[in-house]
């Protein structure tokens, strides 16, 4: 039976959105005062969203793409959003009523009523992404060499860059948000696991304490690339063909 504890809703860090807004403003614009500003920003949009730095999880294993698909956790109600199957990385808006999600290197936003879709900002060689934040700003990571690096989307389409890690810790948290499992602050994750049932599948699993559910029972098909609306009662990930 699907969880549905109002215990998991969220609570993602009541403090999340006062840490954004006091660094929007404290601070100058990013093109203003570099890639610091930037830092400080992306770190207090990590906090609004919850996001931690718990578990070791794999970098990928889920689905390269496929269509984008919503559980709500109080009816276990499973549907499909998106109209096509290209598509990765989603990540639901605060209210949950719009998902983002990467095409190749494009991001578009789809209405979860229709799965009509927009593509926001200019093309780029998108990696993950990672949430979006109370302003409607995008947290991601785009491909870089030798590692992929955070960067910000802004509503507008404008789009700023983290300069490469500077340092252990700085590359310890890159490495942990780029891996398909997602550790929230309130102590639950996100993570994806071979399929119960046999076969080549994958499914999303939520994990609290010594307890886990199967969210998705995708079978034979390969679901992952988990995220999770800010209260915690809607589950967003990708379901594609087995590989």
């Amino acid at each position: 039976m699907i969880l549905r504890s109002a215990a998991l809703a969220s609570a993602a860090s009541s403090l999340g959105p006062l840490l954004f807004a006091a660094a929007l403003a404290a601070e100058p614009p990013p093109s203003a005062s570099g890639s610091s500003a930037v830092g400080r920003l992306f770190q207090a949009g990590l906090a609004q969203l919850g996001l931690v730095f718990r578990g070791i999880g794999s970098l990928a294993g889920g689905p390269a793409a496929g269509a984008v698909w919503r559980l709500d956790l109080r009816t276990g109600e499973r549907r499909r959003i998106s109209m096509t199957a290209d598509l990765a990385w989603p990540v639901p808006s605060p209210d949950g009523t719009v998902v983002y999600a990467l095409r190749g290197r494009q991001v578009v936003r789809i209405t979860a009523a229709d799965g009509r879709e927009t593509p926001v900002g200019a093309p780029t060689d998108w990696r993950k992404l990672l949430g979006v934040l109370s302003d409607g700003t995008l947290l991601g990571f785009v491909e870089d060499d030798p590692r992929p690096r955070p960067a910000l989307l802004a509503p507008d389409g404008g789009r700023s860059e983290l300069p490469p890690p500077a340092s252990d810790e700085e590359r310890e948290r890159n490495g942990a948000l780029l891996q398909e499992r997602r550790d929230y602050a309130d102590g639950t994750w996100l993570e994806v696991r071979d399929s119960e049932r046999g076969g080549r599948g994958r499914d999303v699993f939520l994990v609290r304490a010594a307890r886990s559910e199967n969210l998705t029972d995708c079978g034979d098909d390969r679901c992952g690339e988990p995220s999770r609306s800010p209260d915690g009662l809607l589950i967003f990930y990708v379901r594609g063909p087995r590989r």
